[in-house]
């Protein structure tokens, strides 16, 4: 039977979602929190909850302590690197067998986009430390797409990628290959690209979202620069506004880093295909459209 699995980021996406999934087949799973608030929110659910930072690696170690995995997510901010490689460090400590690790389908090191790189070395941390050890690596999140909601209800879709194309996933997705690999909880070093089930350039995302809202979206395409002003002017950090425009405007564009490779292996490890967008986007219809 699958020992205690711990989960950073649980607040986000990937991890919420693995999280409840683990929770609800009967796992013993430990939520890892930076808030009291959190861990009682989580506790009146009767989901275990430690409090720690990732910032802080003895307090990691503590709430690791008793565990048998860690399935670890790392919020993309300037610290990424180093609150990974604290988990990493904290596992150790703690003697945790197997560590998943959340790192994407285009990280490296070499990477203009801050967030590739940083996971990029994580997974250099996670390879090198002893432990039994997964890394995910999936492609774009389909839920990132949310942030274009208001301009989506005037029928556009703008971007910066062009021709260039992505194997979008949905985060459902992710998190139900996480929650398969946890529990059957045997790690030999794979490396699974984990992607949606097409590859899809800006004209590709604006039909397939037409799709699934029912209504006609069309693909305005930026200037990488313009696309960066216009998320600066949404309130986007300068850093994180930088790194988008190096994403969609150069890697996709381009092809780099293996953002264009196209896997079955949501199907293969969970027995069950990756999602459409088009299906994706009318779950998450009243979102996108502003009618929750």
């Amino acid at each position: 039977m699958t020992g205690v699995v711990a989960i950073t980021g649980v607040t986000g996406d990937v991890g919420g979602k693995t999280l409840a999934l683990l929770h609800d087949a009967g796992v013993p799973v430990r939520a890892v929190v930076r808030r009291a608030a959190q861990a009682e929110d989580l506790a009146s659910r009767g989901i275990d909850a430690r409090i720690a930072d990732l910032g802080d690696p003895a307090a990691l170690a503590r709430a690791f302590d008793g565990v048998d995995q860690v399935f670890l997510v790392t919020a993309a901010t300037q610290r990424q690197k180093e609150h990974g490689t604290n988990a990493v460090r904290a596992a150790q400590d703690a003697g945790v067998r197997a560590i998943v690790q959340l790192s994407g389908g285009d990280a490296a090191e070499h990477s203009p986009m801050p967030w590739a790189s940083a996971i990029a070395g994580i997974d250099v941390v996670v390879r090198a430390s002893g432990l039994a050890w997964t890394i995910l690596h999936p492609s774009g999140f389909m839920t990132n797409l949310e942030s274009s909601g208001p301009v989506l209800r005037r029928g556009f879709f703008p971007q910066t990628m062009g021709r260039g194309v992505i194997g979008w996933i949905d985060t459902a997705d992710i998190a139900r290959v996480a929650a398969t690999v946890l529990q059957q909880g045997e790690h030999h070093g794979a490396e699974p690209v984990l992607t949606g089930p097409a590859l899809l350039d800006g004209r590709g995302v604006a039909r397939e979202l037409s799709a699934g809202l029912g209504r006609r979206v069309r693909y305005v395409h930026l200037p990488s620069r313009v696309f960066a002003g216009v998320l600066r002017l949404s309130g986007v950090p300068a850093w994180q506004a930088e790194g988008l425009r190096q994403q969609f405007g150069r890697v996709a564009r381009r092809g780099l880093d293996g953002v264009d490779v196209l896997t079955d292996e949501v199907g293969r490890i969970t027995g069950t295909p990756a999602r459409a967008m088009s299906a994706w986007a009318r779950e998450r219809r009243p979102v996108l459209l502003g009618r929750r």
